[in-house]
């Protein structure tokens, strides 16, 4: 008999905190109301920006910890460049890279040896790290891309299918 009166009080008790949880969650989901597209109560005002003033430091002073004055990089910038002679600046030639294409790797199951197939300007190579063929070093590389040296010039070559 007593179980039931437990039925009878808490069954009630249930469906009401149930009920109350719905209705906040279909409260807040009412789509009824609609925000006002413009409020005549705001105005943007543009802000006033002063104008900073600008200041320099004077650095000439003693050094601490040497005990000589300080001397400017210019100073010193405009004495060399009066006493060296005009250099004639090459420009440098446009680099033409050969046809580079990365195709996979081969290891063995350690991963200690690594072979990497190429293909430049349309020849197979296998080549390891440090290796050059037709003036291209293979400088680094994984299973996805390569790193190689041209010339001079390192160049990132990507896995291609």
């Amino acid at each position: 008999m007593k179980n039931k009166k437990n039925i009878y009080i808490l069954l009630p008790l249930v469906l009401l905190v149930w009920g109350a949880v719905l209705f906040q969650v279909f409260s807040f989901t009412n789509a009824d109301e609609t925000l006002p597209v413009s409020n005549p109560e705001f105005s943007l005002k543009p802000l006033k920006i002063n104008k900073r003033e600008t200041f320099a430091i004077n650095v000439n002073y003693r050094d601490p910890f040497l005990g000589k004055m300080y001397v400017s990089e210019k100073a010193s910038k405009v004495k060399t460049a009066h006493s060296k002679t005009a250099k004639v600046v090459k420009e440098p030639e446009a680099l033409v890279w050969p046809n580079i294409v990365y195709k996979g790797l081969i290891a063995d199951s350690k991963g200690k040896n690594k072979i990497f197939v190429l293909i430049i300007d349309n020849k197979n190579y296998f080549m390891k790290i440090g290796d050059t063929e037709n003036e291209i070093f293979l400088k680094d590389g994984d299973k996805e891309s390569i790193y190689v040296k041209y010339k001079g010039n390192l160049n990132l070559i990507m896995l291609q299918d």
